[in-house]
């Protein structure tokens, strides 16, 4: 029951955010390529948008990728690193960017690489002083703020996730998410009246 109720809540959650990358991005009205960088098997962009050949799917393990074309078969993939993108400059016309810099041990060239091929672009990443985890499958509360690490390992059990993986984020402050992309309009997405993601999106290119 709680898987349920949690998958809902999760599902509602990316549709907003679909939603609000559509009215910033103006992206169903656009003609060329869409980038949907690591978004993995679950890409929300690819299960959204209403031209799935339109959108290429590049992350950087193959298993993800490969799940994610028998989900969507007229969706584009490859398998890269962000870091080194093959794609030509300015050959995008949006690159959409989810839950994803925080993963990568170089941001400063994720975020080159995103300006470099991107017309325009929208990439969100999670604030670390929001007071629930959300890399777990139930959001952890107050994980951030434990400084044990024992106790951090208990809670992850408790609430199916991964530690390792959840001890391996790498969480951007605003002002440095703010100074990788110093063209874009810096925003945030707020819950219960706190900040719970940053966002950056950047409309500079034509894109008709």
């Amino acid at each position: 029951m709680i898987r349920k109720v949690v998958g809902l809540l999760r599902r509602r959650s990316r549709r907003r955010r679909y939603l609000r990358i559509r009215d910033l991005t103006e992206i169903e009205s656009l003609s060329g390529l869409i980038l949907d960088l690591g978004g993995g098997p679950a890409s929300f962009l690819a299960a959204m948008f209403p031209r799935p050949q339109q959108v290429i799917l590049v992350d950087i393990s193959y298993d993800l990728v490969h799940q994610a074309k028998l989900k969507e078969s007229a969706l584009h993939v490859s398998v890269a690193d962000g870091v080194r993108l093959p794609l030509a400059n300015d050959s995008v016309d949006v690159t959409v960017c989810n839950s994803v810099i925080e993963h990568v041990d170089d941001p400063d060239a994720l975020a080159i690489e995103i300006r470099r091929v991107s017309r325009s672009y929208f990439l969100q990443t999670p604030n670390s002083n929001f007071p629930l985890e959300t890399h777990s499958f139930i959001a952890i509360p107050f994980y951030n703020f434990i400084p044990r690490v024992w106790l951090r390992r208990l809670l992850c059990k408790i609430f199916g996730a991964n530690f390792e993986y959840v001890s391996s984020i790498h969480y951007l402050s605003e002002k440095k998410l703010n100074s990788l992309f110093p063209e874009a309009i810096a925003t945030y997405e707020k819950v219960l009246g706190l900040k719970k993601s940053f966002y950056v999106y950047y409309l500079g290119h034509d894109t008709q």
